[in-house]
């Protein structure tokens, strides 16, 4: 799906953080050995969405200036898939790759804004690189 406006960013915004929170949840109830690290994360994803969108409505004064600043951003670009793994190990997988998605897609929702606005893909900028320590850690 391809994006053009602030809008529509911050829909798939609010997709990709619940649904990944939600699913960080469902790993934790399967996989023990993770649940305090998936938890705090699916913690933190919920917290991620709330800054952005504070974020952003906290700088937008008028609406075109954050118009098709987005054109063409596809959300096909990063895969974000919420596998079913049958293992930890293919857990800790499923989960660098939902990370590495979600930080494509901020560094390029980032990098495509910039010129607009300075507040929100400075946020971006931000959870982009706590995503990155999130890949590392596993």
């Amino acid at each position: 799906m391809k994006l053009n406006t602030m809008a529509a960013v911050m829909t798939h915004v609010s997709k990709l953080e619940t649904e990944s929170a939600a699913y960080y949840e469902k790993l934790a109830g399967r996989f023990s050995g993770l649940a305090g690290l998936l938890e705090a994360w699916a913690k933190e994803n919920r917290r991620f969405e709330k800054n952005i969108r504070q974020t952003y409505y906290g700088v937008i004064t008028d609406t075109l200036e954050s118009n098709y600043a987005f054109e063409g951003l596809d959300t096909d670009e990063f895969d974000v898939a919420l596998t079913e793994p049958a293992d930890e190990a293919q857990a800790k997988a499923a989960m660098r790759k939902v990370e590495a998605g979600i930080r494509g897609f901020y560094l390029k929702a980032a990098a495509m804004s910039e010129g607009l606005m300075a507040d929100v893909p400075r946020v971006l900028k931000k959870i982009a690189g706590v995503r990155a320590e999130r890949i590392e850690e596993l």
